[in-house]
């Protein structure tokens, strides 16, 4: 954000930001206003802010944690601009620039009838990579940021933390994670050599993470082991005998839930262990364009499902939960059910995806803040793409 805001500057705007805790202030070294205050005093604070310095944009990382939900509320008060960054719908290249707010809040349409229209707007997508976001690089950047939070909390006594788990709590889990590797690599592989084995329909179940607030704020579930308890039941008593599961590991998963494990039981508990595989790696492309289905919450997985011709159901809100494109019936009835999508109406609604909320690039290296930063200025003077309100009843995580 630092880098946009300094190109910003240079091509004569005005650019105003706030600290909340010293990790912020650790990535930004222009003039900020910290706030040291209390959660309870914040909307207070943000109001009188946007009172003394009016803005006409109010540009934000994510859009539900709490300070920004706030912060957004009083914004919209007063007639500015609420657009929210985010890594893409579309990976890996991609970012979300999105007027509103995200998934539940999102302009995107939902009605087949727009979507085609307004697709013609744009030329179709070259998902050509342009730039990688390495592992180590992401994590380099959490630690650092974390550690700036955790080791200065004097600085801003009283920040209230939107993640679910302490970060050193995740790195003990990732460290416990890489360390089992080598034994869940055979057991994918065993697990892989099974399904091989086999010619029956296979679905796909991507986990997602419980600390994202796209389970948090846009399901109709407390956390992921919930929604995979439910996957399970359902396919277990519904699904064609000879169908199988396969469950997989979202790969930026801690490992503290003990997923395996999780999995294993819920098999068990509803007589499936013969049916349900557990995996925490594998080509995911590859088994979309072979699989039978993929249930998912909201991964946007279900957008390279879509892409690969693979029937999809979701059980969350997603931006690309269209008829036409994902099974809009009960779960129970998708695994006899699911049919492929309208392929025609994919390639439109990512035609309008990737023109209108999305621009290329990244947040974690040269090149890819080099392709981000000088399309993010250029989406902020000329306006982004315009997409009609959002429907109301769009609003509701459903099932």
């Amino acid at each position: 954000m630092e880098k946009v805001a300094r190109l910003l500057i240079a091509r004569g705007h005005r650019a105003s930001r706030i600290n909340l805790h010293f990790g912020d202030r650790l990535y930004w070294r222009l003039p900020a206003t910290n706030y040291r205050g209390r959660p309870e005093d914040w909307r207070a604070f943000i109001a009188r802010f946007l009172d003394a310095d009016p803005v006409t944009h109010l540009f934000l990382l994510g859009d539900r944690r709490f300070y920004h939900r706030i912060a957004i509320e009083e914004a919209r008060k007063r007639g500015v601009e609420i657009i929210c960054s985010e890594l893409g719908y579309l990976r890996p290249d991609w970012l979300v620039l999105e007027r509103d707010g995200m998934s539940t809040y999102s302009r995107m349409p939902r009605d087949p009838a727009v979507i085609r229209s307004l697709a013609q707007n744009f030329e179709s997508p070259d998902f050509t990579i342009r730039c990688t976001m390495p592992f180590w690089r992401v994590a380099v950047t959490d630690i650092v940021y974390s550690i700036g939070m955790v080791f200065f909390p004097l600085h801003f006594p009283h920040y209230q933390r939107h993640a679910i788990h302490h970060p050193f709590a995740e790195y003990a889990g990732w460290i416990r994670r890489w360390l089992l590797s080598p034994v869940e690599k055979r057991r994918t592989e065993e697990a892989m050599q099974a399904l091989a084995g086999t010619k029956a329909p296979t679905f796909i179940l991507p986990l997602q993470l419980s600390t994202d607030f796209q389970i948090r704020d846009h399901s109709p579930y407390p956390d992921m082991p919930t929604a995979a308890r439910e996957i399970i039941a359902s396919f277990a008593a519904r699904a064609p005998r000879a169908a199988r599961l396969v469950v997989k590991m979202h790969p930026q998963d801690s490992g503290l839930t003990p997923w395996r494990k999780v999995i294993t039981a819920l098999a068990k508990d509803h007589d499936a262990s013969d049916r349900v595989f557990y995996i925490d790696r594998g080509d995911l492309r590859q088994m979309l364009r072979d699989a039978a289905g993929c249930v998912l919450v909201n991964s946007t997985v279900g957008l390279t499902a879509l892409q690969q011709g693979c029937p999809v159901k979701v059980l969350g809100n997603a931006v690309f939960d269209v008829p036409g494109m994902t099974f809009q019936g009960p779960l129970d009835d998708f695994w006899s059910q699911a049919s492929p999508p309208d392929m025609e109406l994919v390639r439109d609604y990512v035609r309008l995806l990737a023109g209108a909320v999305h621009i290329r690039g990244g947040y974690y290296t040269a090149e890819a803040l080099a392709l981000a930063v000088p399309a993010t200025v250029q989406r902020l003077e000329q306006g982004l793409p315009w997409l009609p309100p959002r429907v109301p009843a769009c609003q509701s995580a459903t099932r």
